[in-house]
């Protein structure tokens, strides 16, 4: 995948077919568009391309707004380039941008600098000053420039509209499994493995501490998660929340990972959350801790041995 972070491309691709988005969560109905503008670029023997935005267009739009983004940039593109994908343009979305009329948008962007020659957008896609630019207007303006238009009407699951709103919320609330059937993949978080208190080696199940910027924290609890290091992928039990047993006060993210040794601190990690199993407790013991921690254990390799996870 050729990848451009801004809109001065001077290539020219043969017959662009486009689709343009936020993208965040590459979900599957993003990968249903995705489809569609492979196999139109694979009919006309041209190029296909997916132009989405940095930063999210609601930051600048409303600073003050919280965003979460299921997937940050650096996520973004490896999930686009395994969908399949020829070109990505990761345009800088900046007060300049913003501004642009919509005519002027397809004009010298879409069909100047991209030459494109269709274009697949979702029925919801707005675009140019204040969002004036609709379907509707694309339509027309497709006559007049020669590209086809495609719009690909809402993409339901169980009766749900699959939006990355919905699963953003998936998540906060800790609803792994739900978010897993939206996204077509359990939700990631890219993290450094850091330092932490050691309490996870005294009581038998050594943890790793990840600090992450990610602003999407699942909710607080303990969940079955496969984690990506350099050594390969493993099977692991991660917990979110502040060690209420221990008196903790800062949110952490530490993971027990079976059936691995190693040293892991400075390195850059992938959690990907597959089941949550519990809330986070307070026991009374560290004794009912070790007892329940075990437990954790023993339901995450069940639930892998089920579940025949890539490894």
């Amino acid at each position: 995948m050729i990848i451009f972070e801004s809109l001065d491309i001077s290539e020219r691709f043969s017959s662009p077919v486009l689709t343009i988005g936020n993208y965040d969560g590459v979900h599957i109905g993003h990968k249903t568009i995705i489809e569609q503008v492979k196999e139109k670029a694979r009919l006309m023997g041209g190029t296909s391309m997916l132009m989405t935005f940095d930063p999210h267009p609601l930051t600048v739009v409303r600073p003050d707004a919280f965003i979460g983004l299921i997937s940050p940039v650096p996520l973004k593109k490896r999930l686009i380039e395994e969908c399949g994908i020829d070109v990505l343009i990761i345009a800088p979305f900046t007060e300049e941008f913003r501004r642009v009329e919509p005519e002027d948008y397809v004009k010298d962007i879409l069909v100047g600098r991209l030459g494109i020659k269709g274009l697949i957008v979702g029925y919801d896609f707005r675009f140019g000053k204040q969002g004036k630019g609709d379907v509707d207007l694309l339509r027309r303006l497709s006559d007049t420039y020669g590209f086809f238009f495609e719009v690909v009407e809402p993409i339901t699951l169980g009766g749900e509209k699959i939006g990355s709103n919905r699963i953003r919320h998936m998540i906060q609330e800790g609803e792994t499994e739900r978010a897993i059937a939206f996204l077509g993949r359990p939700y990631m978080m890219t993290g450094r493995v850091v330092k932490g208190f050691g309490r996870g080696r005294e009581l038998g199940f050594p943890t790793i501490n990840i600090e992450s910027a990610f602003q999407l924290v699942p909710k607080t609890g303990v969940y079955s998660t496969e984690i990506e290091t350099g050594k390969g992928r493993f099977c692991s039990v991660t917990n979110i929340g502040y060690n209420p047993t221990f008196g903790g006060k800062e949110l952490s993210i530490e993971t027990y990972i079976l059936d691995f040794s190693g040293d892991l601190y400075g390195q850059e990690v992938t959690l990907s959350f597959c089941r949550r199993i519990r809330n986070e407790t307070k026991f009374g013991s560290v004794d009912e801790l070790k007892e329940r921690i075990a437990m954790d254990v023993r339901m995450t390799r069940e639930y892998f041995e089920a579940v025949s996870p890539p490894r």
